[in-house]
This record gives structure tokens, C-alpha cells and sequence, in this order.
């Protein structure tokens, strides 16, 4: 058995979709065909929650576009997170860039690398400190001309100052038509993934929007960014304040935004979520009976909110968590749908898990959670049997509303006549304290050892 999630190694530039247990080579392709279509210079977002899987679909997406998607641009994967102490983004695309260019396109590159450090801001920190100590020998080409150009500013600041302000205008031009040029030499687009965006220090994630839009907008020259939108809203208000409005400034930026499919299958009749906890009690080699209630109220839960397959891992490593007793003694299943709720609880909504502790759950919140109204609890409608009535989930709403609820059962609507049975799956001669049920569960199991 395993404790965490075991991420599959992914070689960059050479692993693809070859395991694709959440078919995304559909959107995988798509997005190929666009930016091989596009000629004017696009910016896409992947907009997804955290933990969605951005990071997992554009590390093989970088792969994937020629090696399986037939795509003829060259793809680059930067990772703004991993730049981020820097201040300037500007050389740090640029040395990925030029590291996945062909050898063909050396001279070209090398000269447009040379026009880009007038662009560099020339006090650039980390430039100006290994100019400082003398350690400009691990610096790459670029980055010897910034230090060249940060020593010099230390010499005559001034001057230095009014010069590269000059210089800085007139090699835009430069820049972009050197960057045009390697496009054209190949016949082929460049595409730029920027990974982990939202991630970064506001200022910096700004930065790279805007060096984005003043010198990489040349025709077949496409960014695709790995951002959750709202966070990267809280970014632009960090900056200017908690008035701009930061959605329409970001469209300044962004041209077209995508997610990632939340169903799969021909009818898009499986959930991601479940699909992808399925897989994973399998690679982690879990107990299937606990595993599988927790998939079952997942189904549910995941029909109401967000859950990310962060979330899904972190739930199932609490399941790797629980004592042996759990997984081979044969409890009854009120007990084990207990402890599966208290688990998904505790990781998809903590505020709602610490009722179900403490039996202090309103119906109506359950229902809300659960995905659960009256119209799918309910068997009967007068006479006639309810086409929408969804047993599972009305087992789930019974089940928890029996041990964590404030009302008793009898006293809410719209359940079958079988609830009454409830306090049959804890205890075949009945259970005499209902609200010890879930306080015990979380005092001996759950808190044992916490992630």
C-alpha cells in the first residue's frame, strides 16, 4: 500500500499521452490544431482550479503536439515558479526559447538574444550582484551582457541611464523582427507554455503578461499560461489596488481562455473525479471496501462543487492512514460510510466536517453538499415512483443525517419509508447514542495520524 499519490515520471519533450486514464488527448489535439492554424499571435489560458491537472496536461502537451498530434511549431515549457526570484522574466524565456530552437537557427538566435539585453532591465539582481563579485562566468550569453551592462551602470549610472533608455526603444524593433525571423526561417509556429503563473509574486506574474504583449507579439509566436483566474485577478488588485477592475485587465492580456473537461466518455457520462479516484485506489494499492464509499460519495459531493484531483489524492491517502482494524474487521456499513464521510469532509469542506462531528448538520446543508434535493430522495410521488429518485445518494443523505444531523429522521421530508430502518446498518439491535457515532469514528480513526 501506498501513502501519497505516486506522480508517473514525465520526461519533458518526451512524454505524451500514452497513459491517458482521463482521455485528454481530445483537448489535446485541439489545442494543436489551433496554434498550427493561428497565424496572428494568440495568448491562451488553461483557466482551471488548483489541482485540476494543468501541470500533468502541458507537460505531456509539449510532447504530445508533434509527436502524436502531428504538429510542425517548436514547443517550450518554462516554469514561471521556478523563475520567479528573478526580477526581470524577460531573460529567462528567452534562454528557454533559444535552448529548444534548432541548431539551424543558431546565428539568428544568437543575434536576437543580443538585441533582447538592451531590453533586460539593467539592474536585474541577480545580473548585477555576479557583475558585482566577479562571478559573471555562470551566467549564459545573455546574461554576460546584462552583468556587462548592470557593471556598467554602476560605473556611470547617469549617463548609462539616459543611453540604454534610448537603446532600449530602438531594439524593440529589433527584437521583434529577429523573433519574426525565426518563425519565418522554419515555416514553423513557436508556442511558449508558461507553467504555474498564479504561483508567483504578483509583481513578477504581472511582469510576464507584460513582456508577453510588448515584445513577443510577432505573427506564429503563441504563449499558452497555466493560470487559476481568480487568483490571478488577486494579483492585479495586489498591484493596483482592490478597485481596478481585474478581470477586464487581464482580457488585455489573455486572448482566449479553456479548461480542462470535467466528464469523460463518450457521453460524457463519467465523472473526472470519480474516474480518476478509481485509478488511483488501484496504483495505490487500497483497501477496495473503504475505497469504493469514498469513490460513491464522491460521485455525489463532486456534482455540487469543485473538487480538485488534489483533493481526491489527500482523501485517499487519510483512507492509507486508518488503523488495519478498519479494512479487516467487518463492521456494519453505517460505520464505514461514516468514516468515508468524515474523510471527504475533512479535506472538501472542513467547516461542514466539524458538524458532522459534533451532530450539529442541518438537513439542508447535507442536501446542498450531497447534491442531494428533495427531488432525487423522494421514491414515490403520490402514487406513481419518482423517475429522478437516486437511491445512492439517498442512502448517503439518510445515512449521515442519522448520525450527524440535527433533526431526527422522522422528522424530514421527502425520504423513503426504509429510512426509518436506518439505525439498522450500525447496530442490528439498534444503536442507543446516535451522536456518538462520528465523534468516536474521528476520536479513534481519523485523528490517529493526520496528514
Amino acid at each position: 500500500m501506498k501513502i501519497f499519490p505516486q506522480d508517473n515520471d514525465v520526461v519533458l519533450y518526451e512524454t505524451g499521452f500514452e497513459d491517458d486514464v482521463l482521455e485528454r488527448k481530445a483537448t489535446s489535439k485541439q489545442l494543436s490544431e489551433l496554434v498550427e492554424r493561428i497565424e496572428d499571435p494568440i495568448v491562451l489560458a488553461l483557466d482551471d482550479q488548483w489541482g485540476s491537472g494543468k501541470t500533468f496536461f502541458l507537460k505531456r502537451w509539449v510532447a504530445a503536439h508533434t509527436a502524436e498530434n502531428n504538429g510542425s511549431a517548436t514547443t517550450i515549457y518554462f516554469d514561471a515558479f521556478e523563475n520567479d526570484y528573478l526580477t526581470d522574466p524577460l531573460v529567462s524565456i528567452i534562454t528557454a526559447v533559444c535552448a529548444r530552437l534548432p541548431n539551424a537557427q543558431a546565428k539568428t538566435a544568437k543575434k536576437w538574444k543580443s538585441a533582447a539585453a538592451k531590453l533586460a532591465k539593467p539592474a536585474l539582481g541577480v545580473a548585477l550582484s555576479m557583475a558585482t563579485f566577479g562571478a559573471k562566468q555562470y551566467l549564459d550569453e545573455i546574461g554576460d551582457v546584462v552583468a556587462d551592462a548592470a557593471s556598467g551602470e554602476a560605473k556611470d549610472a547617469a549617463q548609462d541611464l539616459w543611453d540604454m533608455e534610448k537603446d532600449r526603444k530602438e531594439a524593440v524593433g529589433d527584437f521583434r523582427s529577429l523573433l519574426s525571423e525565426l518563425t519565418q526561417k522554419s515555416a514553423a509556429p513557436i508556442v511558449i507554455v508558461v507553467d504555474e503563473l498564479d504561483r508567483c509574486r504578483p509583481d513578477y506574474a504581472l511582469t510576464v503578461l507584460e513582456v508577453i504583449k510588448h515584445f513577443f507579439s510577432v505573427p506564429k509566436v503563441h504563449f499558452v499560461l497555466s493560470i487559476n483566474g481568480k487568483a490571478l485577478e488577486n494579483s492585479v488588485k495586489a498591484r493596483y489596488g482592490a478597485e481596478i477592475d481585474a478581470e477586464s485587465y487581464l482580457r488585455k492580456f489573455i486572448n482566449v481562455s479553456f479548461s480542462l473537461p470535467r466528464t469523460i466518455g463518450e457521453r460524457g457520462e463519467i465523472d473526472v473525479v470519480a474516474k480518476y479516484a478509481s485509478n488511483l485506489v488501484s496504483d495505490m494499492k487500497l483497501p477496495r471496501r473503504v475505497s469504493d464509499r469514498c469513490i460513491s460519495i464522491l460521485k455525489c459531493v463532486a456534482k455540487s462543487r469543485e473538487v480538485s484531483l488534489r483533493d481526491v489524492g489527500k482523501i485517499l491517502s487519510k483512507v492509507a492512514l486508518l488503523p488495519n482494524a478498519v479494512h479487516e474487521t467487518n463492521f456494519v456499513e453505517g460505520y464505514i460510510d461514516i468514516i468515508c464521510a468524515l474523510l471527504v469532509t475533512s479535506v472538501v469542506n472542513p467547516e461542514l466536517h466539524m458538524k458532522l462531528v459534533s451532530g450539529d448538520a442541518q438537513t439542508s446543508e447535507l442536501r446542498t453538499f450531497l447534491c442531494a434535493p428533495k427531488e432525487k430522495t423522494a421514491e414515490r410521488i403520490g402514487n406513481d415512483y419518482n423517475s429522478e429518485y437516486d437511491h445512492e445518494v439517498t442512502v448517503w443523505l439518510a445515512t449521515i443525517v442519522y448520525c450527524c444531523g440535527t433533526k431526527e429522521l422522522k422528522d424530514v421530508d421527502d425520504l423513503p419509508a426504509w429510512s426509518d430502518q436506518m439505525a439498522g446498518r450500525f447496530d442490528r439491535f439498534a444503536v442507543r447514542d446516535r451522536k456518538s457515532i462520528a465523534k468516536g469514528l474521528q476520536k479513534d480513526w481519523v485523528e490517529l495520524f493526520r496528514i
